[in-house]
Order: structure tokens, then C-alpha cells, then sequence
């Protein structure tokens, strides 16, 4: 049995279905609700006018479509029929408006007093921006990340959309947590999100401006401020990343690279003169050097010599081959195609892998609405 069989979620979202594939994923019933016309803009992503792009059938695995347009009174009337019988809705949509549908949480909770509603916007509910239009970029932008990532000579985005799965992450955990709640106390509640809220809690460095350091983080690649070394060096056959954290790990690193010239007894054995005074100077240059020497695979070796942080930048190909991703069962199989598996691993739960592919759009809508009792 999945962890998550009991609850049933209404799924309201659109064009950022990561709440609702958490909890499908996890084993509850997700009603996903999209428009007639076209559904989730999700469909549409990387494909074509004739097929669905490769995003559909990963974010619309496990749940099931209904097609409803509730921008029409007869849509919101059967939203709130449904919302009457599942534990939880989740949106994505400014409050104001999901209020002025009739949607809104007060709207819902009048039907539905245990009904956990959850929102997920991009800078909440209140204050000058919130209702700036807005990607992940721009996100991360505003929060001060963007500022502090990449080279010296320009801010860099991350690789893919944190924001917006980070925030998508921690509202289905607030969900959760006022679900148990619920069950407790019989009384429902809104858990709002925003992905600048996270990113900003996501971000450490806030805490060390805060207690006094008064130092503005500054960006410095794949370097770190206060312990290094934290880099990425380019081997004969590709690029290496080591993150050394402690003076234990840099001399065992050291010993096992048959570098007595890095070891005790040197100027960089120990913090802070390592990481602050010579590893932004002379010691990354000969890391530089010394790693320019050596195969992606002699540096591995060394690293698992000495039990220290370190590992090929692997490609997407090289990591679907690597054994690791095999034996964590991270690919899976769903309807014939391969895709990424589930982090969190359950005992007893043999059965978590085994998820039905993405329906095509409104596939189970008359199912559903018959099972529910809306007309």
C-alpha cells in the first residue's frame, strides 16, 4: 500500500503540476482538473501541434483528468461538488481571483469545513508584488540568489526551475502538516506559499548578514566563501568537482594525492589560512594544475582513498548508465517509458514504482464525476 491511498486532492493547478505529481507520485488520488480545450498548458511544453511533449506524461503520471472550465458557472459548480468530497485542493492561481470564481478558500470551506486548501503564488498574497507576472528567473531574481550565483563578471541562473519545485515542495509538506491536523481537530485550513518566500528561506547566507557579519556575499563560481577547497577543475578527460570541509579531509586529500607540499606542517593544512587567505591566490592554481594532470578516474580514486567529497560532473547520459541510479531504483518504467523515479524510499512499500502513465486529456472525467455524485 502507498503512503498516501487515503487522500483525494483536487488539483486546480495549472502550467506548474509539481504539487499535485508529489502527491500522485506518493499515492493519493489526484483529480486533475484542466481546460477543455487543450488542458494543461504542461501538454504543450517541448512538443509539437500534433504530440504532447516529454513533460506530460512525467507531471501527469498517477492522476487523473477531468475536464472542466471553471471560468463558467456550471464549472464552478462542479468544482465545488467535487471540493465537498477530497481532502485537499491545491492552486496556483492569485487569491483574488480564485475568490472572485467562487473558488476561493472561505468559498470551499463552506462545503468542506476539513477541506485543506493550499496556495502556491509567486510573492504572496500581499505587498507591492504580488501581482507582478513573474518565471522562476525572475524569482530568483528579486529574492537576492540570482545576485550571489555564477562568476564574478555575471549573475547566473540555476540549471532548472528551483523556485518554482522547491515552493511546490514545501507547500505539499504544509499540506500535510495541517492534514494531520485536520484529522485531529476537524477543522480545515489554507496553507499559502510563495516561491520567493522559499528561496529566500533556502538561502543561508540572509542568516550570516543577519548575525553580524555584515559582509555582502560576493559570487564566486563553484568556489566557496569560507572553506575551500570547493571547486570544479578540469582533468585530462572532463571536469571534477571537490568540496573539502575540514582540515581532516584536505590532509587525507592530500596524503592520497602524494602532495606533502599541501600537508602538515605547510600554509595550507589548516583553516582559516587555507580557505581564507591562500585558496583564492596560489592554492587554486596549483589545484588547477595538478588536477590538469590526472584522468577523471585517478581523481575519484583518490577521493575514495580518502574518504573526501568529490565526483565526476557527470552528463545526464553518464548518470542514467551510473550504477548508483540502478541500484536506487531513480529510473522507472511508466507505460513503456523511462522516467525518474521516486526519492524517498518506503519499507513495506514494494509497490511505489508501480504508477499508471498520464491519461489523454478528460479520459476519466465522466468516471469521476459518477463516482462522486456530481452531475
Amino acid at each position: 500500500m502507498k503512503p498516501l491511498e487515503a487522500v483525494s486532492v483536487l488539483d486546480l493547478t495549472e502550467g506548474n503540476p509539481y504539487i499535485g505529481s508529489v502527491f500522485a507520485d506518493y499515492g493519493a488520488t489526484v483529480l486533475k482538473v484542466e481546460k477543455p480545450q487543450g488542458g494543461d498548458d504542461i501538454r504543450r511544453r517541448g512538443g509539437t501541434p500534433e504530440e504532447e511533449g516529454p513533460y506530460a506524461q512525467y507531471y501527469l503520471r498517477g492522476k487523473k483528468s477531468i475536464a472542466i472550465d471553471y471560468t463558467t458557472a456550471d464549472g464552478q459548480e462542479i468544482v465545488r461538488k467535487l471540493a465537498a468530497k477530497c481532502d485537499m485542493v491545491a492552486v496556483n492561481k492569485q487569491e483574488d481571483y480564485m475568490e472572485r470564481l467562487g473558488l476561493g478558500y472561505e468559498n470551499l470551506k463552506a462545503v468542506n469545513p476539513k477541506l485543506i486548501y493550499g496556495v502556491l503564488t509567486p510573492f504572496g498574497k500581499e505587498g507591492p508584488w504580488k501581482d507582478c507576472p513573474d518565471y522562476d528567473l525572475i524569482v530568483m531574481a528579486k529574492c537576492g540568489l540570482l545576485e550571489k550565483t555564477g562568476f564574478p563578471e555575471r549573475p547566473t541562473k540555476f540549471g532548472f526551475p528551483l523556485a518554482y519545485i522547491y515552493a511546490s515542495w514545501h507547500l505539499t509538506a504544509g499540506m500535510m502538516a495541517a492534514y494531520l491536523k485536520a484529522e485531529e481537530s476537524g477543522e480545515g485550513s489554507k496553507v499559502s506559499v510563495s516561491s520567493w518566500h522559499t528561496m529566500m528561506e533556502l538561502d543561508d547566507t540572509f542568516a550570516e548578514c543577519m548575525q553580524g557579519l555584515n559582509v555582502l556575499p560576493r559570487r564566486l563560481g563553484n568556489g566557496f566563501p569560507t572553506t575551500n577547497p570547493t571547486d570544479t577543475f578540469h582533468c585530462k578527460d572532463g571536469w571534477f568537482a571537490l568540496s573539502i570541509g575540514s582540515d581532516k579531509q584536505w590532509l587525507d586529500f592530500a596524503r592520497e594525492a602524494g602532495r606533502d607540499d599541501w600537508g602538515e606542517g605547510s600554509v595550507y593544512a589548516h583553516d582559516p589560512d587555507r580557505s581564507m587567505k591562500h585558496y583564492f591566490g596560489e592554492l587554486d592554481q596549483q589545484l588547477k594544475d595538478y588536477f590538469a594532470t590526472i584522468s577523471i578516474d585517478e581523481a575519484d580514486q583518490i577521493c575514495r582513498r580518502a574518504m573526501v567529497p568529490g565526483g565526476p560532473c557527470n552528463t545526464v547520459e553518464e548518470l542514467m548508465k551510473d550504477e548508483q541510479v540502478a541500484d536506487r531504483g531513480m529510473m522507472i518504467t511508466v507505460g513503456g517509458e523511462t522516467q525518474i523515479g521516486i526519492p524517498a524510499k518506503f519499507s513495506g512499500a514494494d509497490d511505489l514504482d508501480n504508477i499508471e502513465p498520464g491519461h489523454v486529456l478528460g479520459a476519466d472525467t465522466q468516471a469521476v464525476l459518477t463516482e462522486y455524485g456530481v452531475e
